[in-house]
């Protein structure tokens, strides 16, 4: 028994004939081979042990695996007939729409109220203030009570203490405590135009900002007066579909008095009258072609404009577009064809004809009457006549004649054929009265 304990018991891959351990059965066989050849029976021993142990060792665990697979098979179907296609239900849920509304409406209540008794203050401000710069600072402490300064002893936005070269200032709308670093100015123009509507404001300022032309506020005061002048401005603002509609009924209004003009100028050339010329006419037509030009181009614009397709935008703007299209094709480019030179001259002639035989009849008919009349009247004729030679020079009638036809060309380079009508009716009646007086004259 003692001997038994005394012997030492060793593990491991054991070499059966020198009692080495090889650590691996690799290891151990290539021992065997090299050092004890000539134990086969023993070596071919060692190999079966080995590869049945590896069979029994490969066989376990591929049982384990397929045991484990079936195992998570039958459990998946068991789940699978547990729950055979059932529907949640929908647990208890709550709203917080009301909650987040009622919180929105008091902050934006309390900022609203807050915004809006600045407003009012900037008013008193701005539009009392005395012209004299001596008077601004107690016309100021009057509408807004300023805070005792000997009760803050730090500037409340940059915590820096007050000092001989950091001074104390008042912001003009609350009338809180701050130093001039911390200190924002409003320019009095852009104050001026937020609680005046009829006052414009100015695109940008044209000079620093300063305690001269500017109010002096806290960066509070400041964000608030600047967000509500950021919402008139968006309110204001136009869009670039509304701009271009804008300026494209702008056209239209000025192409519907162009047309009528222009069909009135045909008319005239038409009856052979010598208010408007040929070229006139030709004038007008390329201004209304220049309009229907500028018209179509904002058309497009607003057709090409971005929007949601099939929206109401997009149908809104291709039915600008269409009916811009139409209204071209309708009253801009069927206008009425020009008559050519030489009928002109061939209506103005008849036309000139027909004015000569009415002057001769009445001339026929002055005469007539002046020889039934007795007395020296051919002597009184031919001294009214010569008196008439003599003052042509110093006519009024004449000089103003000569006036309306100065201003009727000026008129034709403008293109301003409205003028140039009223102009030449105007011309016409001093003809009438001219002849008038000469044919009077000629009557004494």
């Amino acid at each position: 028994m003692a001997a038994a304990r005394d012997e030492q018991i060793l593990e491991g891959f054991l070499c059966p004939i020198c009692k080495a351990d090889l650590k691996s059965a690799t290891q151990l066989t290539s021992h065997f081979e090299s050092l004890h050849q000539q134990e086969q029976d023993v070596l071919k021993s060692l190999k079966d042990i080995f590869g049945k142990a590896k069979k029994i060792i490969l066989n376990n665990d591929e049982s384990d695996l397929k045991e484990t697979f079936d195992r998570a098979l039958k459990f998946s179907y068991q789940e699978r007939a547990y729950y055979p296609e059932e529907v949640q239900t929908v647990g208890l849920s709550r709203s917080s729409t009301d909650y987040f509304k009622a919180v929105r409406s008091a902050r934006r209540e309390r900022y609203a109220t807050e915004t809006n008794k600045l407003l009012i203050r900037l008013d008193k401000l701005v539009c009392n203030m005395p012209p004299e710069p001596s008077q601004r600072k107690q016309h100021e402490q009057e509408v807004v009570p300023w805070l005792d300064g000997g009760l803050v002893k730090l500037c409340p936005n940059c915590a820096k203490a007050f000092n001989l070269t950091r001074r104390k200032h008042h912001c003009r709308l609350c009338g809180s405590i701050l130093c001039h670093d911390c200190s924002m100015f409003l320019d009095l123009n852009i104050a001026r135009s937020m609680v005046d509507p009829s006052v414009a404001a100015p695109s940008a300022p044209e000079h620093e900002v300063t305690e001269k032309n500017g109010l002096r506020l806290c960066e509070h005061c400041y964000n608030l007066i600047d967000l509500r002048k950021q919402v008139q401005e968006s309110r204001n603002s136009k869009s670039i579909v509304v701009t271009a509609y804008e300026q494209m009924r702008s056209l239209m209004d000025q192409a519907e008095p162009a047309v009528a003009m222009y069909e009135k100028m045909c008319q005239s050339l038409f009856d052979g009258e010598t208010t408007y010329n040929l070229s006139d006419v030709n004038a007008m037509r390329g201004r209304i072609g220049k309009l229907a030009e500028g018209i179509d181009l904002l058309s497009k614009q607003i057709a090409g404009a971005p929007s949601a397709p099939g929206s109401r935008g997009a149908k809104l703007q291709a039915s600008i577009r269409a009916a811009a299209a139409h209204y071209i094709k309708e009253n801009l480019l069927s206008l009425r064809k020009l008559p050519t030179e030489t009928q002109i001259d061939e209506v103005r002639q008849q036309r000139y004809e027909r004015a000569q035989k009415q002057i001769e009849k009445e001339r026929m008919q002055a005469e007539r009457d002046r020889n039934s009349t007795p007395g020296t009247s051919s002597n009184r004729g031919n001294e009214s006549l010569e008196n008439s030679a003599n003052h042509d020079d110093d006519n009024p009638i004449l000089e103003q004649m000569n006036i309306i036809r100065g201003y009727i060309k000026e008129a034709r380079k403008e293109l301003k054929f409205e003028e140039v009508a009223i102009l030449e009716a105007n011309l016409k009646e001093l003809k009438k009265e001219y002849q008038f007086q000469m044919l009077s004259n000629k009557m004494n």
